[in-house]
């Protein structure tokens, strides 16, 4: 056993399509922090930054809107600039455990 290597599920390139299933019936996390009415689809969005070249593992992602995905400006949508993304709404780690909890919700009242 090689005690440098993460578990298979945390490694970039690991595929759950429940997981992201789960995810995808979510509301967009910006949208629900902010109070503000969803009016784009949700997306799943895999953190950037987390699988060295390779996209993050499917446990690695958290819920967003079209909008704030890919379409908003700079600021407003993680792709169009990581750094003011998270400086307005919150670090992607912080929206990922926020999102862990809301899928428990979810699954919960199933």
């Amino acid at each position: 056993m090689n005690l440098l290597k993460p578990p298979i599920e945390m490694r970039a390139g690991f595929k759950d399509p429940k997981h992201l299933a789960r995810v995808a019936q979510l509301e967009c996390i910006v949208c629900k922090n902010q109070e503000l009415k969803q009016l784009f689809r949700t997306e799943v969005h895999h953190l950037i930054g987390m699988g060295l070249g390779k996209k993050a593992s499917d446990l690695f992602t958290i819920p967003l809107c079209s909008f704030h995905h890919r379409l908003g400006n700079k600021g407003e949508a993680i792709h169009s600039g990581k750094q003011s993304f998270e400086k307005k709404f919150g670090t992607q780690q912080n929206l990922l455990e926020q999102t862990k909890k809301d899928i428990v919700i979810s699954d919960d009242e199933i």
